[in-house]
């Protein structure tokens, strides 16, 4: 995959919490301090052209992002899934995160993009992107509202009555994947250990709960089953590992629970696209 690819026809209409962003595409978009309220960095909406594609080896910060109009693709536990109207998107800070419009196909989103301060507690547990049914009308419709408003008399009152409509839609999305307290602190004890095989019965048993219960709780949660949530978190690990260590490659696969160097490659480049040592050279 390649990086972010945007052509003129595409209209991108952004609102930016501050100036910080220098970004070309960023750089005309109003300003709306009250967006920092909630630790969101910008918001808009866009009507896509292809080509056009983006994306984020290792996102900074949540990512919520609804299809209004048309058929996109968003990068799904490895594979490319189509995401079309009354669908949203969330990607959890510091995974891999893509999207892309397909060929002949106009589309139409809306997104809010949130950078959490180091240490504070994000809107969504999920650990990898998950997608899912939800009507995005009002949340477009709030961020087209605080754009205009942003563009034109720039109303303090008006903007914070529009920056607290986005932020109610993107939470009331986000809340089915803030995870149960079980979960959570079963991932915790896993992302402390990932070399550990951790089948599905110790996880089950750690929660406290039988296996069948476990794996439903799971996909009510996450989005996904037990391995599948396993796989995302020790790739995750694997990124931070690439990126800010020379480990060599075949230490960090052992260090995210992989014994073979060869399943470890597959499985990194089936959710990410590279193989680790081609990701760790971008």
């Amino acid at each position: 995959m390649k990086r972010d690819i945007r052509i003129s026809k595409t209209t991108e209409r952004v609102v930016r919490a501050n100036r910080a962003d220098e970004r070309d595409w960023l750089a005309k978009a109003p300003v709306c301090g009250a967006l920092a309220q909630h630790g969101i960095v910008h918001v808009g909406t866009a009507d896509i052209r292809p080509p056009y594609s983006v994306q984020r080896p290792d996102l900074g910060g949540t990512f919520v992002m609804i299809c209004s109009a048309g058929e996109g693709k968003v990068w799904m536990n490895g594979k490319w899934k189509a995401m079309r109207p009354g669908m949203a998107c969330l990607a959890p800070p510091h995974s891999f995160h893509a999207y892309r419009a397909e060929p002949r196909k106009p589309w139409s989103i809306a997104w809010v993009r949130y950078q959490e301060p180091e240490g504070a507690m994000p809107i969504v547990s999920a650990r990898a992107p998950v997608l899912g049914a939800f009507e995005g009308g009002p949340l477009h419709a709030a961020i087209e509202g605080l754009y205009g408003e942003a563009s034109g008399t720039a109303s303090p009152a008006a903007m914070q009555m529009w920056v607290d409509l986005i932020q109610h839609y993107a939470r009331t999305f986000a809340e089915p994947w803030r995870t149960d307290d079980r979960l959570r602190e079963v991932w915790q004890a896993v992302s402390r250990d990932l070399t550990a095989a951790w089948p599905l019965a110790k996880l089950a048993a750690l929660a406290g709960m039988s296996t069948k219960h476990f794996r439903r709780l799971c996909q009510q949660s996450l989005g996904r089953s037990p391995a599948e949530h396993l796989t995302a978190l020790r790739l995750q690990r694997a990124v931070l590992l690439l990126t800010t260590t020379s480990d060599k490659v075949e230490f960090i696969a052992r260090a995210v629970g992989y014994r073979s160097l060869f399943t470890f490659s597959h499985t990194f480049k089936k959710h990410t696209g590279s193989r680790p040592s081609e990701y760790r050279g971008r």
